[in-house]
């Protein structure tokens, strides 16, 4: 029979950079209305 280990996983994490979070959301909502004026004049 196999022996089964437990090891303990690496938590890989980092601190985030500030503003990062309001950055990624104004570019993401940048990229939808991009995509909706695209769908809309394609239309």
């Amino acid at each position: 029979m196999e022996e089964t280990h437990h090891e303990e996983l690496m938590d890989l994490k980092h601190e985030a950079l500030p503003g990062y979070k309001t950055i990624f959301n104004v570019v993401f909502v940048i990229a939808v209305i991009y995509l909706a004026v695209l769908l809309v004049t394609y239309l």
